[in-house]
């Protein structure tokens, strides 16, 4: 829990108004057990009389990074398929774990787990699972036996289109052996238990997309990985060969690594529809 200092709180009630779970007691300096943990007390606090559950407190400085700064940086943020042959330093991968403690979360339970894949015979052993699962999935939706019941209940699901993708997936895979990973030197794996209470999946994407952004920064590119993701669901055979627990599902998959091309170019794409009502 946060402690309060009341000997140097001033009792200007900025924590008692901002706690969004109504936990904090002032006069006494009691924080029930409804508290979330979510840091706003402590963040809030003129005084620093709040101290965290775990760390210290540190002032934060005035926000340098404009509107347009961060239009600019979303605009060169681009899916990265191609990376150089470069090993990432362990300090810099860690540093963007360390940095997730600040990130949101949708359920406020903050139950995830990060793997990081980051041996060359993990990411050979990541892609090749990853392309036999895929492999099978295509193979048993578009059997015989099933795509007739694909298309009665499932009809937006084009068999024709499946089996052209199976078909030409084969074929790229002949010169390339890295199909699904793309020869990243590394991979994010967000994972957690399966719940059916919690947000692990808004969580991971969550988390993820902001790594993805601080990794740019950082002169990494990234690419968001759903077939990996796929393969890896719920009770996957795969996860002991990573080291995930046996009953986690992995939500959310980012490959990282020093991207070969530079863009130069924003690539105009047309705007989500919006309604104001």
């Amino acid at each position: 829990m946060p402690v309060i200092n009341l000997s140097l709180c001033t009792r200007c009630l900025k924590c008692v108004k901002d706690c969004p779970s109504n936990a904090i007691t002032i006069e006494t300096g009691f924080i029930a057990e409804t508290c979330i943990h979510c840091g706003h007390c402590v963040a809030i606090c003129p005084e620093t009389a709040v101290s965290p559950d775990s760390g210290s407190i540190i002032p934060l400085c005035p926000n340098l990074v404009s509107a347009d700064h961060f239009r600019e940086l979303s605009a060169g943020i681009r899916t990265c398929r191609s990376f150089l042959s470069k090993e990432i330093p362990e300090e810099l991968l860690l540093q963007l774990v360390d940095n997730m403690k600040h990130y949101p979360s949708a359920s406020n339970a903050r139950p995830l787990q990060v793997t990081i894949v980051r041996s060359s015979e993990k990411m050979k052993l990541l892609n090749t699972m990853t392309e036999s699962s895929l492999l099978r999935m295509f193979s048993f939706v578009t059997s015989p036996l099933v795509s007739p019941l694909i298309r009665l209940f499932a009809p937006s699901i084009s068999i024709s289109k499946l089996q052209r993708y199976k078909k030409s997936f084969l074929e790229k895979r002949k010169s390339n052996d890295s199909l699904i990973c793309h020869h990243a030197p590394a991979a994010l794996l967000f994972h957690g238990a399966v719940t059916k209470t919690g947000m692990p999946e808004a969580d991971a994407n969550i988390w993820a997309t902001y790594t993805s952004i601080l990794a740019n920064t950082l002169g990494l590119g990234t690419c968001f990985n759903g077939f990996i993701v796929k393969a890896m669901g719920k009770n996957s055979n795969h996860n002991p060969f990573f080291g995930i627990p046996a009953k986690h599902k992995v939500y959310a998959a980012l490959l990282i690594g020093y991207p070969k091309v530079k863009y130069v170019n924003e690539c105009s794409r047309k705007s989500p529809e919006v309604s104001l009502i």
